[in-house]
């Protein structure tokens, strides 16, 4: 599962100077404990309607241009792409970078991954091209964010970097695939793969992803020793989860 942001309004909530006899505070601390164990739990539907509360009362507490809100809007578009609500997740994703377009400077990583989700949606929607330029816009701020960067703080924007070119890659394979440039499309994810298991953290998601869409092309082209050292790695993954 994607990992949502919860914690980061938590922390917000505690250092803020908001009275405890707040309603909408005192709602809103409750709401992200319970999206947060709904989440936990599997129950994605009933985490969806919570986030939908929270992002109303964080409206009223902080506003509607707020970074807060915006990471609550990303976290609802992360449960509805989880939900297979592809469409309503770029529509949530859509929000979330027109906000922080606003009151975020133009290379902040942000930005870029509200980009890269935005470009995860519509590769889910078969919108190879459109994903890809969402990918190339993401990769764009990256590259400036990460040459702006001090040494303390290169490493972990390196590391997203990395996962966005990865992802860029995989969308870039299907539009290989599309086009019947099999042996190509095989090379990206390979690569894609590499990337995304020396690059991400506990959310293997994209990882399972890339193998499975190897495996796939791995048996249409008869590759049956890239078919089985991929199953091989998907099942070792598995078991790591």
């Amino acid at each position: 599962m994607y990992i949502l942001k919860i914690l980061t309004i938590f922390l917000l909530i505690s250092s803020l100077n908001i009275s405890i006899a707040n309603t909408q505070s005192i709602e809103l601390r409750e709401s992200l404990k319970n999206t947060k164990a709904f989440y936990k739990e599997g129950k994605l539907k009933e985490a969806i309607n919570e986030t939908f509360k929270a992002i109303k009362l964080s409206k009223i507490d902080f506003g509607q241009e707020h970074y807060y809100t915006a990471t609550l809007i990303e976290n609802l578009g992360i449960i509805q792409y989880e939900s297979l609500m592809y469409k309503d997740a770029e529509i949530s994703f859509q929000e979330v970078l027109s906000i922080r377009k606003k009151i975020l400077k133009e290379d902040h990583t942000d930005i870029a991954e509200a980009l890269n989700f935005i470009a995860l949606s519509n590769r889910k929607l078969q919108q190879y091209d459109t994903a890809l330029n969402y990918h190339n816009e993401a990769l764009l701020i990256m590259s400036r964010a990460i040459a702006k960067s001090n040494p303390r703080a290169i490493n972990e924007k390196n590391r997203k970097g990395a996962i966005f070119r990865a992802s860029a890659m995989h969308t870039k394979a299907l539009i290989e695939i599309k086009n019947k440039n099999i042996d190509y499309a095989i090379g990206l994810l390979k690569t894609s793969s590499k990337i995304f298991y020396n690059s991400l953290g506990k959310d293997k998601n994209q990882l399972i992803e890339t193998y499975k869409e190897l495996i796939t092309q791995a048996l249409n082209t008869n590759d049956i020793e890239l078919a089985n050292t991929t199953k091989k790695k998907l099942n070792k993954l598995y078991k790591s989860i």
